[in-house]
């Protein structure tokens, strides 16, 4: 189904490219990628705009592997990704730059959710029937198996990878496909609790509470500071068509501007 869907994603980009013409192209950039990081994106281009910089148009629903296809096959100019390229898209000359990072978070939609210790993470997901300190229950939502933010998860909290399969095992248990899915499902659910970017959660204004982890608060300024350890990167992938493009655009993000407009979507430039 998905590949389906990209297919035909392709053509109707394809077809208005052609439409359009390439002084259309000139104008504006193209950029698709995770949904996550289009907001964020959008954001950042206003600024590099009124800086000077060229304005995009958002191609959205093509996540982070539509986009660096659309990518690689000169349909899109840039792509946002929330992994790096793997070694068949570097082959087809693509090449990736980490652009920002912004805290990896778990949200919920409970509204005085206090803090977890990590050592627990793997326990609670693992759990028939997890609670809060309060005996209410925890409602755990899960990503695909292949969705970069679940592999970011197990990364970063030894011993998750057996609880999300024990998690898989249990039917009741929600997976939400997009971003925009998971953090509304986490609006909407009662005692929810994922992992999100705080990007995401910031530039969507999403009604959603962040959970400390081991008593610390998730902010960008725990984040800057160390304190705050666990994080989700964002790369700038380009082609050799649009290298000098994706230069333009990494020389504005490590400006007193760019980093600036980086900050107000929660996240921080890459060597900040």
């Amino acid at each position: 189904m998905r590949r389906s869907c990209w297919s035909l994603t392709l053509i109707i980009l394809v077809c208005g490219g052609l439409l359009a013409g390439q002084t259309s192209a000139a104008e504006t950039l193209r950029l698709g990628g995770s949904g996550g990081a289009l907001p964020m994106a959008e954001r950042i281009f206003k600024a590099y705009a009124a800086q000077g910089g060229p304005t995009i148009e958002i191609v959205p629903d093509l996540g982070s592997s539509g986009a660096i296809r659309a990518t690689g096959d000169d349909v899109i100019d840039l792509a946002i990704s929330s992994r790096p390229l793997k070694a068949e898209e570097s082959a087809r000359g693509l090449m990736a730059t980490a652009f920002a990072r912004t805290p990896l978070v778990l949200i919920t939609s409970r509204r005085a959710p206090g803090s977890v210790k990590s050592a627990d993470l793997p326990g609670i997901f693992a759990a028939e029937s997890p609670k809060w300190p309060d005996g209410s229950p925890v409602r755990i939502i899960l990503r695909p198996k292949s969705e970069t933010d679940t592999a970011l998860f197990i990364e970063q909290f030894p011993g998750m990878a057996a609880s999300i399969d024990a998690a898989r095992r249990r039917p009741e248990i929600p997976v939400t496909v997009t971003d925009q899915d998971n953090a509304t499902a986490a609006e909407e659910l009662p005692g929810s609790l994922v992992q999100a970017g705080l990007s995401q959660i910031v530039t969507e204004r999403r009604n959603v509470r962040l959970v400390a982890i081991d008593g610390v608060e998730p902010t960008l300024e725990n984040f800057e500071k160390g304190l705050y350890p666990y994080e989700k990167r964002y790369y700038l992938v380009y082609s050799e068509k649009s290298i000098a493009i994706a230069q333009g655009l990494l020389d504005f993000l490590h400006s007193e501007q760019g980093q600036s407009a980086l900050r107000e979507t929660g996240s921080l430039s890459v060597g900040e």
